[in-house]
């Protein structure tokens, strides 16, 4: 019995040193890298490229009859934009150029004893310059300028005298906005522009200085805009 308990020792304390030999050896190994899963790509936003879109706003203008007095015409502007955007890859600032025209509801009459004056801007067209400066990639502040022609149309009536005129004049137009993607092919616009048509000579009405404000919402359509 005894016999057989010295074998059994005998094999518990080689199976240990094999043990602790084996453990050692492990220890001595380089550790095995981990692999974990690579996380998606971002695709990030570029505005480069072409776009059309349509408008709606209102415009609060006024006109100064040197002499005379003043009015404030004021509506609804609506119309259509034509543009195209330039993003160099990875820069926030994006370039680009736009024209839109509109068509407005502006007019304001003043009536008084024998005098009747009215005053309307039925539409206006512009051609700006836009620099603007992506907060996110897809949501972007601009600046925008350039020049501006607004038609103006006036008609007055003193005691039996009526006199009336239309004329486009080229003046200047400056303003603001934001502008954010909603996918790859639809942002939203919201705007405002100043324009300036300048001092004019309307003959028999005298001379006419016009100005407008007017804040707008829009929507555009891209051409080849989206990620990268």
């Amino acid at each position: 019995m005894l016999k057989y308990a010295k074998y059994a020792m005998t094999g518990v304390a080689l199976g240990a040193a094999v043990f602790a030999a084996t453990a050692a050896s492990a220890a001595d190994l380089p550790a095995r890298p981990m692999y974990t899963k690579a996380a998606p790509a971002v695709e990030l936003y570029n505005w480069t490229g072409f776009y059309i879109g349509a408008n709606v706003g209102f415009g609060a203008a006024h006109s100064d009859f040197f002499g005379l007095g003043s009015l404030d015409p004021k509506g609804v502007v609506g119309g259509g934009q034509l543009g195209y955007n330039w993003q160099a890859p990875g820069s926030p600032w994006i370039f680009g150029f736009e024209v839109d025209g509109q068509g407005t509801s502006q007019d304001s009459t003043l009536s008084g004893v024998g005098v009747s004056v009215s005053d309307s801007l039925p539409w206006f067209f512009t051609a700006r310059g836009r620099i603007g400066y992506a907060v996110t990639p897809t949501i972007m502040f601009y600046g925008t300028g350039g020049a501006a022609i607004v038609d103006h149309k006036i008609s007055a009536t003193v005691g039996a005298l009526t006199a009336s005129a239309e004329e486009s004049r080229l003046g200047w137009t400056a303003g603001a906005g934001i502008e954010g993607a909603l996918n790859r092919a639809w942002s939203w616009k919201v705007e405002y522009l100043h324009l300036d048509s300048r001092s004019e000579t309307i003959t028999g009405l005298g001379d006419i200085h016009v100005t407008d404000e007017i804040g707008r919402v829009g929507i555009n359509y891209h051409f080849g805009a989206g990620p990268l």
